[in-house]
């Protein structure tokens, strides 16, 4: 079977994949696309989501359509698509179906560089059918794309690791032109590129010709994404107020324990990501061990690790950011099954054995991604013992966290939008109703820009409660995404109600005098104050009308 490389790390290596393997890396990309069709989202089901789509209306940065640092590759991609598809959202959706094709075939590929044809099937198999990747398969999401373009730029660097100083360039054009889809990038696979062009070729010249066309792809796209930005300033102005209102407080400098929310988050996306294999991952490395690495394993781990030290040090924001290195993961754990179920030192019955394991692991990934069963999540007492309190917290992980990245979850996510969407636009009229939505409610999603999409043409107002920094947005006010730094928000003169759009009332906030509940399905509420001239305290805001300020 043709490889990459020797076991010592040969660099003249196979490249050019047979045929028959082609035609398995390009049927598996497909089976991935038209495994997606069937589940794709509906509407838009995230914060960040609905701002992709709105700068498909009008790219601002400044106003978070998108959020820094921009994505102007990505919006771009997607605006051609609207052009065939004629939807904001389906634009998006579709981008992630086919990079999510494109990823398997990529890791195909690079598998079948580093291992051979069994552990390529087995890495591209797995990814397919990974929880995780398949639910951002689905979603307006930049996050499949992403792994597309990280596994593009990894089958790329890996030929300069085996001596090929053309594959230098080549693959620093393709980490520039990643950068302008997702900036990220950048920072994240340029340990990789760099490391691996170096140990490949080891002279300068390569290296400075490839960082110079990354430069210059770079600012072909970076110049352009400030200028429509309104330039420098207001560009870096919105970036750093970004920084310090998300990630800095999630820095090992900004709070002493944020890495730990970090990991914690982390190792839940792992579980998603790997599923019933992470057992089999820790299992395989640990028997390895480092003593067992050769180039290609240190080429994975280069991958690998400098973006897992940001997302621990620095910032986690959701679990699609494990998708930069999910296809290295199943890249690495790939040759530990190809040899548990095909290597002849291994007995013929124990490789059936674990041939139906693994068939049955994948067939699991899939019946969890299409089919988990929602579960209540009890109301826990004061005085409730540890292992009650734990019980509620693991149920409600489950709940909140790792079913929202299924088909049911996103269903239900969407049913949610729609219930919401239908109910205030049936009873209340925007000329004198004001939403309100909230940052900081630990039993409620933040709808502001839900409502900014789907409900334009009410108003609607955004309170950061505790722990968050006080501020608000106005989207009767909105020039940009910087929060009010006020706790009085004024009211139209026809104002007579204020409806609050979140999913349960915060626990820690004393209701107004007077407040409605209005039950939703799924387990959501309205809750409707009618205003009787009266100003209305709430979470440290004061909601006044004209003459009453």
């Amino acid at each position: 079977m043709p490889r990459a490389t020797s076991e010592g790390g040969d660099r003249g290596g196979e490249l050019s994949m047979p045929r028959v393997d082609e035609a398995l890396a390009l049927a598996l990309a497909a089976v991935t696309v038209l495994s997606r069709v069937p589940f794709h989202a509906r509407l838009l089901p995230t914060w960040d989501a609905v701002q992709f789509a709105l700068a498909l209306e009008k790219y601002d940065i400044v106003s978070h359509q998108p959020h820094p640092p921009g994505y102007i590759l990505y919006v771009g991609a997607a605006r051609a698509v609207e052009a065939l598809v004629g939807d904001a959202t389906l634009s998006f959706v579709w981008l992630a179906i086919v990079a999510s094709g494109a990823a398997v075939s990529f890791v195909y590929r690079l598998a079948w560089m580093l291992y051979g044809r069994l552990p390529a099937v087995l890495a591209a198999v797995g990814l397919a059918a990974s929880p995780l990747y398949w639910i951002y398969g689905e979603v307006g999401l930049p996050y499949a794309v992403e792994a597309a373009l990280a596994s593009a730029v990894a089958m790329l660097t890996w030929p300069a690791r085996c001596g090929r100083a053309r594959f230098v360039l080549w693959s620093a054009l393709a980490l520039g032109v990643a950068g302008g889809v997702r900036q990220s990038l950048l920072p994240l696979l340029f340990p990789l590129w760099a490391g691996m062009a170096w140990a490949g070729v080891r002279r300068w010249t390569p290296l400075i010709a490839g960082g110079a066309v990354m430069a210059v792809t770079s600012l072909l796209w970076f110049a352009p994404m400030v200028w429509l930005a309104g330039g420098s300033r207001w560009y870096f102005d919105a970036s750093r107020e970004l920084f310090d209102s998300t990630v800095r407080p999630t820095t090992v400098l900004g709070s002493p324990g944020a890495w730990l929310g970090n990991l914690r988050a982390l190792i839940e996306a792992l579980v998603l990501g790997l599923g019933l294999l992470l057992p089999a991952m820790i299992w395989i490395l640990a028997r390895r061990g480092l003593h067992g690495w050769k180039a290609r394993e240190w080429f994975l781990a280069g991958w690998i690790l400098p973006p897992l030290g940001v997302y621990i040090g620095v910032h986690f924001g959701q679990y699609g950011y494990l998708l930069t290195v999910l296809p290295a993961l199943y890249i690495l754990i790939a040759p530990g099954l190809a040899t548990a179920i095909a290597s002849p030192a291994v007995r013929r019955s124990l490789r059936w054995t674990a041939t139906a394991a693994l068939a049955g692991v994948l067939l699991a990934h899939g019946a969890f991604l299409v089919s988990a069963a929602p579960i209540n999540v009890p109301e826990i007492a004061s005085d409730s013992s540890w292992a009650e309190r734990q019980l509620a917290a693991a149920r409600a992980l489950y709940r909140y966290r790792l079913r929202a990245h299924t088909v049911p979850g996103l269903r239900e996510q969407e049913g949610v939008v729609t219930s919401y969407t239908e109910a205030i636009r049936r009873d209340f009229d925007p000329a004198d109703t004001v939403i309100v939505a909230e940052l900081g409610n630990p039993r409620s999603y933040p709808w502001f820009r839900h409502v900014t999409y789907y409900l334009p043409e009410f108003r609607v107002c955004h309170l950061r409660l505790a722990p968050w920094s006080p501020g608000y947005l106005d989207s009767a006010r909105l020039t940009s995404m910087a929060a009010r730094v006020d706790d009085r928000i004024l009211l139209g003169p026809r104002v007579r109600h204020l409806v609050w759009m979140v999913d349960r009332w915060h626990p820690a906030v004393p209701r107004p005098p007077g407040l409605r509940e209005r039950p939703l399905p799924y387990g959501r509420w309205l809750y409707v104050l009618d205003l009787d001239g009266r100003p209305v305290e709430h979470g440290g805001y004061r909601f006044t009308s004209p003459d009453r300020r």
